[in-house]
Parts: structure tokens; sequence; C-alpha cells
């Protein structure tokens, strides 16, 4: 008997799936993807700042306004307004319709107040009144003065017993009773000069001490 002989294997003319390839890599993304991974990382290893320490420095000294009175008053800058104060040093100054006994500072405003004596680098006197006053610079309008000793001193019609400077300028007519200036610029009626101060205070020594021989002999 014979054996059947088997019938060969057909192959499929279908060709072989292709695998699918893979996608193109853009150069520029990988980059900035680079770039954003390893900033991560810098960020992650900068450690946390530290907080700030607390400022314990001593605030400057804040305005006064005075209303009442006092004894002693030191601040930075004192702005007085109806009160007194018997003593006062302070950087500024500006007293209105007030007093201050004696003063102390650096820049002075007064105007419708009074001041006893006074040392500063500037003072400016409105409507008000200063007893002797030392200053760089003094301004006086429209007030008065008792004494003065300034290197530079503007009157504006204000009244001045006794008035020492280096430069005086008058604004408009004023009234002083001595005098004693190396310049003096406008009109101002003096009742003594330095000629008169010098020869009434030569009579004045004369007139003391005949008054202290007198008294030795009694």
């Amino acid at each position: 008997m014979t054996e059947p002989v088997p019938s060969p294997k057909r192959h499929s003319r279908r060709p072989a799936p292709i695998p699918p390839a893979d996608p193109p890599v853009d150069p520029l993304a990988a980059a900035e993807e680079a770039a954003a991974a390893e900033a991560a990382r810098i960020v992650a290893e900068v450690p946390a700042p530290e907080p700030a320490a607390p400022d314990t420095a001593a605030p400057e000294a804040p305005t006064t306004v005075v209303r009442r009175d006092f004894d002693r008053v030191a601040v930075g800058s004192l702005r007085m307004e109806r009160g007194g104060i018997g003593e006062a040093t302070a950087n500024s100054v500006e007293l209105r319709m007030g007093g201050i006994g004696r003063l102390d500072a650096d820049d002075v405003f007064v105007q419708w107040g009074g001041v006893g004596a006074a040392r500063a680098d500037k003072i400016n006197v409105e409507w008000g009144g200063i007893g002797p006053a030392a200053a760089g610079e003094i301004h006086v309008q429209q007030g008065f003065a008792s004494s003065i000793i300034a290197r530079e001193a503007v009157i504006d019609q204000g009244i001045v017993r006794t008035l020492i400077a280096q430069h005086v300028t008058i604004a408009r007519p004023s009234l002083a009773v001595v005098v004693l200036a190396a310049r003096v610029e406008g009109e101002i009626r003096a009742l003594l000069d330095w000629r008169g101060a010098l020869a009434l205070g030569l009579g004045f020594g004369l007139v003391a001490a005949i008054g202290r021989a007198l008294r030795r002999h009694r």
C-alpha cells in the first residue's frame, strides 16, 4: 500500500510587519529638559537662608511737642506750643507762644515766644524776644534781642540793645543801642557806635575807680 505524500507548505507572500521606529529626538527640547533638571538639582542643594537678626539699633529721638511746663528737656527735635521749659537741649527747636529759660541747640526758630538765653548755630526770631544770644547766624525780624554775639546778623525792623558781629545786615530801619561790627550793610539807628561805646566804657570805669577810692578813704 502506498503512503500518502504530504503536500508542501505554502509560504505567505505577505511581508513581515516592520516594527515602529522611535520618534525623532528634538535636540532643543532635550537641552531645555537637561537644563531644567540641573537647575532643580542646584536649587535643592542650596541651604535655606537664615532668618535676619532683629534690628537692635536705638531709634532716633522723636519730635516732642510740649504744651505744659518742664524743668529740663533733652531731645533730638523739639516743637513747643504754649508751654514753658526751664532748660532745653536739642538739635532743632521750634517755639511758638511759649518760653524757654536757657537753650542750647543747633537750629532755633522762635515766633511769638521768648528765650532767656540761647546758644545755637542758627537762630531765627519773628515777633518774639531773646535775651543774650551767641550764634553763628542770627535773624531778628520784628522782634527784640538783648545782646547778640554772632558771625552773621540780620536785623529786619528789630530792636537790639547790644550787637557784636562780624557782618551785620539791616533789611529795614532798626534800632540798636550799641553796635560793634566789622561790616554793616543797610541803615541802622545806633545810639552808640564802637567809638561811643569805648568812651562810655572808659567813663564807667573812671566813675567806678573814683567810687572805690572814696570808699577806701572813709
